[in-house]
């Protein structure tokens, strides 16, 4: 599996067995985020081995060919074919770009019907910040209805939006807010429906929007869009520990949402060892000087939460930063 040209002017075919079994997966993120989207290819190839090849597309603008070449060697012979889609993000140069976990590579979702004019009607797009635990297969054989996207409800957003709460007052005002980390798009339809034309209207409008891309296609796709199963976009990983879920409950995509991602040993999360467990499968494993580093960060992370509990050192940080 060898990177693309990126002077490819789209997206290569696909052959006739990979057709016939599921539809492009697209990705889209920047070299920092290898690491991640190495883990997340690495589980999605495991889930979906009846699959294989998978015919996977990397949307980004700058990735070295060394790192390149080490997150197709994470997948297991055989697995993917991967296509490596250059796109120029100066194009979005002038949106914003808050959440500081995010890539403005995301933006390049918006040029999907371009980079596949003859690819096809339907593609699955996924964040790399996530886990796919099962088979894709049921997902993608869901019926529009003839929307455009299917997606899931998000769960922080959506409910302070229909109960009104200030704190998501720049949040377009739309029916249902969805998370954008999973998108079963028909291409056809989103044509049809000008959503990428409409959301980049939406951020020259309002070039600050919090949750930017994410904002934009909430807004272009209101109303034409179809509430999926939580459990192929499942964001409650910071309460529920994944592997303690009955097997038949558990979700079939989990979404590391918000800055709390598994991999930042900084900050707990009670789903580190699952992420970990598909992580060391990859040539991003951790090495063992990293491990003892992350456990001592870990040990004083845990050390520090239990003496806040105390009133007496919570009086002694406050007097200390008073007199700082």
């Amino acid at each position: 599996m060898k990177p693309n040209s990126p002077n490819e002017p789209h997206l290569p075919g696909r052959d006739a067995e990979a057709k016939r079994k599921c539809p492009p997966i697209v990705l889209a993120c920047d070299e920092h985020y290898a690491m991640p989207l190495a883990t997340a290819l690495r589980s999605l190839a495991e889930s979906n081995q009846s699959l294989w090849p998978l015919d996977i597309h990397l949307l980004s603008d700058a990735f070295a060919e060394r790192t390149f070449t080490k997150v197709l060697n994470s997948l297991p012979n055989g697995a993917a074919t991967v296509h490596q889609v250059a796109v120029d993000l100066r194009l979005f140069a002038e949106f914003s770009n808050s959440l500081p976990y995010c890539s403005k590579a995301t933006y390049a979702r918006l040029l999907l019907p371009q980079l596949f004019p003859d690819g096809g009607s339907q593609v699955l797009y996924l964040d790399s910040d996530l886990l796919v635990l099962g088979e894709l297969k049921p997902l993608w054989q869901t019926k529009l209805d003839g929307a455009a996207v299917g997606a899931v409800l998000d769960d922080w957003i959506d409910p302070l939006l229909k109960c009104g709460d200030p704190r998501v007052k720049d949040v377009p005002r739309v029916r249902n807010y969805f998370n954008a980390g999973v998108l079963l798009i028909d291409l056809d339809r989103w044509r049809k429906e000008s959503i990428s034309e409409r959301a980049l209207d939406y951020l020259k409008r309002c070039h600050y929007s919090y949750y930017a891309d994410q904002d934009a296609l909430n807004f272009a796709c209101d109303g034409h869009w179809k509430i999926l199963d939580r459990r192929w976009n499942y964001q409650d990983h910071l309460r529920v520990r994944i592997t303690d879920m009955p097997p038949e409950q558990r979700p079939g995509i989990v979404h590391f949402v918000t800055e709390k991602k598994p991999w930042n040993t900084r900050i707990p999360n009670l789903n580190a060892e699952l992420f970990d467990a598909f992580r060391n499968r990859t040539c991003f494993a951790r090495t063992p000087r990293e491990r003892v580093r992350d456990w001592f960060r870990g040990a004083w992370r845990r050390m520090k939460t239990n003496l806040k509990r105390h009133a007496f050192i919570r009086l002694l940080l406050r007097e200390f930063k008073a007199k700082r």
